[in-house]
C-alpha cells in the first residue's frame, strides 16, 4: 500500500537525519558522513531518494561530497543536511540545519524551523499552497530574515522527487488546493540576504535524462532508478567513472545539478519535512 511505504520511507529518512545531525562535528569528513548515512538508509530496507546533501554557509542546496575529497567540517560552518529515502518508489525528503561549534546563527536556524512548524499547521484538505507560503514568509520575517523566494517545496510522486506542484516560501497568489492523498515536502529556507539563489558550479549530483542502449547508461539508470545520483555512486559502479561520466556528458545523457548559492554570499538555513495528506489531516512522515 502506497501510504504505508510513504510512512516507512519517512521513518528511515528521519532516523538518518537524526543520526547525521549528531555526527556533524568539527573535523569530521563530509564524505564519510554522506557515505555512512546512505549506507544506513540502505541497511534499514530503503534506497536513497537522492544523494545526501551537505550544503554549507551560503550554499542552500545540491552539494554532495566528491568520491576523492577529504574536506572536513570547520568551526562556524552552517550545515544543511538534506537527505531522502525511497521504498517502492515512495519518497521521503527531510532536512535540518546545524552550526558547527559556534552559535552565531541560532536565530536563523530557528526562523527556518519555526516557519516549517507554522506552515504544517496550515496544512489541511482544501488549503491553498499560497496560504502555506504566506505563513512561511511571515514567520521568517518576524525573525528579521527573508525566505529564499526562488526555492520551493514540492510534491512527491512515485520515483519523482520534485513533482509538478511547488510549495512556495511566500504568497505567490497560487490557487492550487491540497487534496487527500497528496504527498509533498515543505522546506523553508531562511537567509540573511535578499532571498535569491543562483546555480553555480557542479555539486557532484546528476540525473539520467534519457534511456540509452549503452551498457554504462543502462547500469547508471539501474543504480539510480531514475532518481538523482552522485559521483560517489558512479565511482562505486565503474573503475573508470570519470570517463563514463564525461562520455555521457558529451551525448547529453545527464543533467548536472548546480550548487544553489545565495547570490550575495549570505547565510542560509533550511528545515524540511515530508507530509502525506489524509482526509482527516496531515501525517508528517519524517518527524
Amino acid at each position: 500500500m502506497e501510504y504505508d511505504d510513504y510512512v516507512q520511507s519517512g521513518k528511515v529518512a528521519s532516523k538518518a537525519r537524526r543520526e547525521g545531525y549528531k555526527m556533524i562535528e568539527e573535523g569530521f569528513e563530509l564524505r564519510k558522513l554522506a557515505d555512512y548515512l546512505e549506507d544506513l538508509i540502505r541497511s534499514e530496507g530503503a534506497n536513497i531518494g537522492f544523494p545526501v546533501n551537505l550544503s554549507i554557509n551560503h550554499e542552500a542546496a545540491h552539494f554532495t561530497p566528491a568520491p576523492d575529497t577529504d574536506v572536513r567540517f570547520q568551526q562556524g560552518d552552517l550545515v544543511k543536511l538534506d537527505l531522502g529515502a525511497e521504498i517502492n518508489g515512495c519518497l521521503a525528503d527531510t532536512a535540518v540545519s546545524k552550526e558547527v561549534t559556534t552559535d552565531k546563527w541560532t536565530s536563523l536556524i530557528k526562523a527556518s524551523e519555526e516557519a516549517t512548524e507554522n506552515a504544517i499547521k496550515k496544512v489541511k484538505v482544501g488549503a491553498l499552497t499560497s496560504e502555506i507560503g504566506r505563513e512561511v514568509e511571515a514567520t521568517i520575517k518576524r525573525y528579521g530574515y527573508n525566505p529564499i523566494y526562488n526555492l520551493t517545496g514540492h510534491t512527491l510522486e512515485k520515483y519523482v522527487l520534485h513533482a509538478g506542484t511547488p510549495f512556495p516560501n511566500y504568497d505567490d497568489g497560487s490557487r492550487v488546493r491540497l487534496y487527500p492523498g497528496m504527498t509533498f515536502a515543505i522546506e523553508p529556507f531562511a537567509t540573511t540576504g535578499k532571498g535569491r539563489v543562483k546555480g553555480l558550479e557542479f555539486g557532484n549530483i546528476m540525473l539520467c535524462l534519457k534511456e540509452d542502449s549503452e551498457d554504462s547508461m543502462k547500469t547508471l539508470r539501474k543504480v539510480s532508478r531514475g532518481l538523482p545520483f552522485s559521483m560517489r555512486d558512479a565511482a562505486r559502479t565503474f573503475e573508470n567513472y570519470d570517463y563514463v561520466i564525461k562520455e555521457a556528458q558529451k551525448k547529453k545523457y545527464l543533467y548536472f545539478y548546480p550548487i544553489l548559492k545565495e547570490t550575495k554570499g549570505e547565510m542560509v538555513a533550511q528545515t524540511e519535512h515530508s507530509i502525506f495528506l489524509r482526509e482527516d489531516g496531515p501525517v508528517i512522515t519524517t518527524l
